[in-house]
């Protein structure tokens, strides 16, 4: 991705309060949905940028703290963009210093605001490597933007002397200077992005945030984007544990590429889409080999169970709407694609989602051939939540053979970001890893860890060495031998 790396802004430095702390955990951990390198903290722009050269990087995208990424499931067929592929595709021009959500003050001079910038760091050291310019600093020159046309000719600009009040003034100034477009964020950048740290609000928030207050409670006090992220959040938070996927988000390429030794006894599995047969097709599996379903989600296993025992393999689409009168909302949350849900769904989405799958297995007939086999192995329907009590499920891994076993991002989600800070996410999955290679030390593992980074291709009792030997925290996760995967 043209070597781009992420900085995390903090000007409060190791002095966060609780709701400083909590914002700087979701800033980072909302990062990790598609960015797992590592992020630079530091205490000013110029900080950053200095670290991001050091790495030999090319563009730094910097976030402050309560900067948050929503990155939303966007069906490919759509051709739509979301926030890093709009980063990426601003990364292919390179005639800029900075990219971000520009405004003009009341002087109309151009602004950039503080809170997510993109810096080109070629252009950056071509320039100088000028300061952003804040408003905290004392009266300067600045550039009046006399016509739109200023962002990218120098001839149109001049320079006035005045009160240094607008942010990114000399960033905007060199640009000019240097004949550099000052780039605009797009909409689809800016959709899919919040700036959580608005000081108006920051009491009302907090009460949501840190004290678990109703959002009916304070939502006519928050800042438009505090507002917004509480209703996306809490849309995941409050159904989480009644959620269903129907199908899986992560493709099979790591499941293509595994070594294959002796047929599977057991697989063990979250209840969501056709992962679970995928990896009895690529590992082997025998008339016995058992197919074990674990979920906290009640209602996942419920409708897995149900389409085990009254699905045949064919269109999968018409025996959806079966499910969902047999499983209705709100009874079910249906984890669905973005602004989707069961009353407003394109049935013509899904059939593109479903044929993508059927190539996957090799077309239809393919498919429900081998629907058939996996439909009359054993099957057992477990609730349990890998956040809290999970010896039930161990206790069956002990006695289960030859197995493998997949947990897609059950540590890495909205809800565990929001009950759990950090160090309790990462305390509960390095438990995890432990106690799973103590009772089951060949079991095969796969999915995302407490930072989101894939585990595929290795036993249990070998991760588990490599896990011990990671030091870089949350802001620099260790690269493991396994193939990256988007969850």
């Amino acid at each position: 991705m043209n070597k781009l790396i992420f900085g995390l802004l903090n000007p409060y430095g190791e002095q966060l309060s609780a709701l400083q702390s909590k914002l700087r955990e979701l800033t980072i951990a909302f990062s990790r949905y598609r960015y797992r390198q590592e992020i630079l903290e530091g205490q000013s722009i110029a900080e950053i940028l200095n670290m991001a050269i050091d790495r030999d990087a090319q563009y730094c995208l910097i976030q402050s703290v309560g900067h948050v990424i929503d990155e939303q499931w966007y069906l490919p067929h759509w051709q739509r963009q979301g926030f890093h592929q709009s980063i990426t595709a601003l990364c292919q021009q390179q005639d800029f210093l900075v990219a971000g959500q520009l405004y003009r003050s009341e002087n109309h001079t151009l602004g950039i605001e503080p809170n997510c910038i993109l810096v080109n760091l070629i252009q950056y050291q071509k320039v100088g490597m000028p300061e952003f310019g804040e408003v905290d600093w004392q009266p300067r020159e600045v550039v009046t933007v006399v016509s739109e046309s200023a962002l990218s000719n120098s001839a149109q600009w001049q320079i006035k002397t005045q009160p240094s009040d607008v942010q990114g003034w000399q960033f905007v100034l060199h640009s000019l200077q240097h004949n550099l477009g000052v780039r605009a964020f797009t909409q689809d950048i800016n959709y899919n992005r919040f700036d959580l740290n608005v000081p108006t609000s920051q009491q009302h928030f907090a009460k949501c945030l840190l004290d678990s207050h109703s959002l009916s409670e304070v939502e006519n006090k928050l800042a438009p984007a505090q507002l917004a992220f509480l209703q996306r959040a809490q849309k995941q938070i409050q159904n989480a544990k009644k959620g269903v996927f129907l199908l899986n988000i992560e493709s099979y390429d790591d499941l293509d590429n595994e070594p294959k030794d002796q047929a599977l006894d057991s697989v063990f599995s979250v209840a969501a889409g056709f992962k679970a047969y995928r990896i009895l097709a690529t590992q082997g599996f025998h008339a016995n080999s058992e197919v074990v379903f674990f979920d906290y989600s009640q209602q996942a296993l419920a409708v897995r169970q149900f389409i085990v025992e009254h699905w045949d393999g064919e269109d999968f689409p018409a025996f959806v709407k079966r499910v969902f009168a047999h499983f209705p909302e709100p009874e079910c949350f249906y984890q669905l694609w973005h602004n989707t849900d069961t009353k407003n769904i394109d049935w013509q989405d899904l059939e593109h989602l479903w044929q993508t799958e059927l190539e996957r297995w090799g077309g239809a007939q393919s498919f429900k051939a081998q629907w058939q086999r996996f439909k009359a192995l054993p099957h057992r329907y477990m609730h349990i939540d890998l956040l809290a009590d999970r010896q039930a499920l161990f206790d069956v891994i002990e006695s289960a053979g030859h197995s493998y076993i997949w947990w897609s991002n059950a540590f890495f989600t909205i809800y565990s970001h929001w009950h759990f800070n950090a160090q309790q996410r990462e305390s509960f999955y390095r438990d995890w890893v432990s106690s799973l290679a103590q009772c089951a030390p060949k079991c095969r593992v796969n999915g995302a860890d407490h930072n989101n980074c894939a585990v595929n291709g290795l036993t249990a009792g070998r991760y588990q060495g490599l896990l011990e030997e990671q030091t870089g925290g949350e802001l620099n996760p260790q690269t493991l031998p396994c193939l990256d995967m988007q969850f």
